[in-house]
């Protein structure tokens, strides 16, 4: 065979090689063809379909979790299922058999050419009843935070926690997207599906706190009751201080008041019980009135509570909106003035001896006029006042009286000098008593009001 036959005979088999190839792969992915990551080279679409839909039935996604825990969804469980929506035919159609050749020099990669399904019922039951979500073996975060040490007196950071609680909103549709795509693995840390701790040990506001606690439990802060001293110290302080959620540190107001409220329970004396020794030597006990010690529990709230704040260490005494003699024994003191309603006497008593006495008149407790009884303390003193009763409808009042000295211990009713009376003592007082008032001799009146 000469030259020019054999060149026409190779072209005629080429030529049928190449005819041959075109009606092939009229029928048949090109080479190279990859769809969704399944290599379909050489195969028909009801082949390519086989192979897809053998895959899906053994197809089974791994669940990373934290502590290298692992669980898996397989897909008889959730139902995945190839849906057979023309895609296959679209890509095969796109690929015309004369153009066979031209694969060997363009990319055949397919993506997003599967459609896959899931049962929704079947999914979210599955979802649901993952072990990453079973309560008893969820962990919580927990941030870091400061825990008091009695033995130390101190304050220490106390590591976060990170525990292992998923974002289960957020994790469940890029699960579901992964078993679309027939992921076989999936990192719930890698896809930020946890849930957190917000504040670390070292967070700035974390580190604050701690400084700021610390400080708090080195004070003390000392009342000064004389005779005996109350503190507040680390072991008081650290029950009521706390941290914000966002770290600031707060002091338990309830616990501040309720503290400041029993040192008032038990170191005021307004109004209590006192086993009193009269002047005369008898035993009697007085109650009522408005003398005594008493803690102006709102003024001292707001005086602790700075000092908490400014980390103070101090020794006073607490405010107080009413004083007595002193703290020890009887707090009268050893000057006073007493008055005996039954005999109608009074008696001044300086540093425990009786400077003056004197007879008196009370008010009349026949007509509702009683001289209240207790322990009371002046509320002021004035000279040349007028007294005065009930306004009357006409704009008068009952009684008008001028008086030179007036020493008032419980709102109108006080200690006065009375001019208009030449009698004094014994049992005036229960037929012309006063309104209240204990009427003086004017003489001893100026003694009284001098002293």
């Amino acid at each position: 065979m000469d030259k020019k036959k054999k060149v026409g005979l190779a072209v005629l088999i080429i030529i049928a090689l190449y005819v041959a190839a075109s009606i092939f792969f009229q029928y048949h992915y090109f080479i190279g063809t990859k769809v969704n990551g399944y290599s379909c080279a050489f195969r028909s679409v009801s082949k390519a379909k086989e192979l897809i839909k053998k895959d899906v039935k053994s197809y089974k996604i791994t669940i990373k979790e934290r502590d290298k825990k692992k669980e898996s969804i397989s897909s008889s469980q959730v139902k995945l299922a190839f849906k057979d929506d023309g895609k296959l035919e679209n890509i095969k159609a796109g690929q015309k058999g004369y153009a066979w050749i031209t694969a060997l020099f363009q990319s055949q990669n397919y993506k997003d050419a599967i459609t896959l399904t899931v049962d929704k019922d079947a999914f979210n039951d599955t979802y649901t009843n993952l072990n990453a979500f079973n309560k008893d073996m969820v962990i919580a975060p927990v941030d870091a935070y400061s825990a008091y040490d009695a033995a130390s007196n101190s304050y220490s950071i106390v590591p976060e926690v990170y525990g292992n609680t998923v974002k289960r909103k957020q994790f469940k549709p890029i699960l579901k997207e992964a078993i679309l795509n027939m992921e076989r693995s999936i990192d719930i840390e890698k896809k930020d599906c946890y849930k957190n701790p917000v504040y670390k040990k070292d967070t700035a506001e974390v580190v604050a706190a701690n400084k700021t606690l610390n400080q708090y439990v080195q004070e003390t802060i000392t009342y000064d009751f004389d005779d005996r001293t109350e503190e507040v110290n680390a072991k008081k302080l650290s029950k009521w201080l706390y941290e914000t959620d966002k770290h600031e540190v707060k002091v338990h107001s309830e616990m501040v008041a309720k503290y400041i409220k029993n040192l008032a329970k038990k170191y005021d004396t307004v109004g209590v019980k006192r086993h009193f020794k009269s002047i005369c030597g008898n035993d009697v006990e007085v109650s009522g009135g408005t003398y005594g010690w008493k803690i102006d529990q709102e003024a001292e709230y707001n005086a602790l509570i700075a000092n908490i704040q400014k980390a103070e260490t101090v020794t006073r005494e607490p405010n107080y909106s009413s004083r007595a003699a002193s703290h020890d024994g009887n707090d009268v003191g050893n000057t006073y003035a007493e008055v005996n309603l039954t005999t109608q006497h009074m008696y001044y008593v300086k540093d425990g001896h009786i400077a003056l006495e004197t007879d008196v008149v009370t008010g009349n407790p026949n007509k509702g006029n009683a001289t209240p009884t207790g322990v009371y303390s002046l509320a002021y003193k004035a000279k040349d006042q007028t007294l005065k009763g009930t306004k009357k409808a006409d704009g008068t009042y009952e009684y008008e009286t001028p008086v030179k000295y007036w020493m008032p211990f419980n709102g109108g009713i006080g200690l006065h000098d009375a001019n208009w009376r030449s009698k004094f003592g014994g049992t005036i007082y229960q037929t012309n008593g006063s309104h209240g008032c204990i009427n003086l001799p004017p003489k001893v009146a100026a003694q009284v009001y001098e002293n």
